[in-house]
């Protein structure tokens, strides 16, 4: 194979083509909702606070509405989301949240991006400012003032955006399978894993008990999975009144795992191993929170050789097993406060 599979991997993840959708795409989320009256009044004020940095309600507003904007050309303008808009809004806080925290994270462990990396960024590759391939300064103008915005903001936001695509990158280069690996990953085709697992619905969780005894239950939950502790565990999965699942023996190949219908859960499901069945975190996916446990495992014989994009998918899901640990870990190690009321707010 002329390539190496690194090499694959950078032209597919380069940090400037990557980036540039990211913050272009925001950028039209904005232009989409320009002119439309806001939903949140002014502006002003934060939602949460990650560490020392606090998420302002401007850009929890600008979130909602790229989330809304991408459901709706899933399924269709006409998609009513008044039943639905404190979800919306759920997400968009925990996306906010979970992107500072990998800002921050980045940063501690020097992963960085330059002040020349963000201006030539910003001037050369957001096509959004640009007219006839020059950047137009009225243009960038016109879109901070449509965020609430200054110059100063929006570089940072999109010096973080850069950092973390770059942090997302390196995971996936540095899990690269070696020659042994690959041989090993061709015996996994033939194992097979029976997951048993629990969903918990924070929102379904609070209308069943009050609202703090819900938080309590799942914080306690939290605890007795970083412990071990199976019989607590299992003592307030019967507080929630939340019931095991099972998946069946499964492919350790397949992408996707039966009524699991959470990407992060799924690439979890990677991290269980015999030796410790149970996981000692509870996977949070927006307002869906899993418990994940292996139960039983199965071989079979394979003889067709391993193909290439098989080899770059399982590259793909260590190394976002691998970024999800690494980012789940800074997450316990920080102070992180959300301002539930931004979900109530007209």
């Amino acid at each position: 194979m002329s390539d190496s599979m690194a090499d694959k991997l950078k032209r597919k993840l380069s940090t400037k083509s990557i980036t540039a959708m990211v913050v272009f795409g925001a950028i039209i989320m904005v232009f989409v909702f320009f002119g439309m009256p806001g939903q949140m009044g002014a502006g002003v004020g934060s939602v949460a606070r990650v560490n020392n940095t606090l998420i302002s309600v401007a850009d929890f507003q600008n979130e909602e509405n790229r989330i809304q904007q991408y459901y709706q050309n899933l399924f269709g303008s006409q998609m009513d989301f008044s039943s639905q808009r404190q979800l919306l809004r759920q997400q968009a806080l925990e996306n906010l949240v979970r992107m500072e925290l990998v800002s921050q994270a980045a940063e501690k462990n020097g992963i960085l991006a330059t002040d020349a990396e963000v201006r030539d960024f910003i001037v050369k590759d957001i096509p959004f400012f640009q007219q006839n391939g020059q950047f137009q300064r009225e243009l960038y103008s016109r879109y901070l003032e449509s965020t609430r915005t200054n110059p100063g903001n929006f570089e940072n936001k999109v010096r973080k955006d850069i950092a973390n695509v770059r942090t997302r990158s390196l995971f996936e280069l540095v899990t690269q399978p070696t020659a042994v690996e690959l041989k090993k990953l061709h015996d996994i085709r033939g194992s097979k894993i029976n997951v048993t697992f629990v969903k918990i619905d924070s929102e379904a969780a609070s209308k069943a008990m009050t609202k703090e005894k819900a938080e309590a239950a799942i914080k306690a939950l939290d605890e007795a999975l970083v412990k071990g502790d199976e019989a607590a565990v299992n003592a307030q999965l019967k507080e929630l009144k939340a019931t095991w699942e099972e998946t069946g023996l499964v492919g350790l190949d397949s992408e996707t795992f039966p009524k699991i219908t959470s990407s992060v859960a799924t690439e979890a499901v990677f991290e269980l191993t015999k030796t410790e069945p149970l996981l000692k975190r509870l996977v949070r996916d927006g307002n869906a929170k899993y418990v994940l446990k292996l139960k039983e495992t199965k071989i079979e014989e394979v003889k067709t050789a391993l193909e290439p994009m098989s080899v770059e998918m399982v590259q793909k899901r260590r190394g976002d097993g691998m970024f999800e640990a690494w980012i789940n870990q800074f997450r316990s190690k920080s102070h992180v406060t959300m301002n539930t009321q931004a979900l109530q707010l007209n």
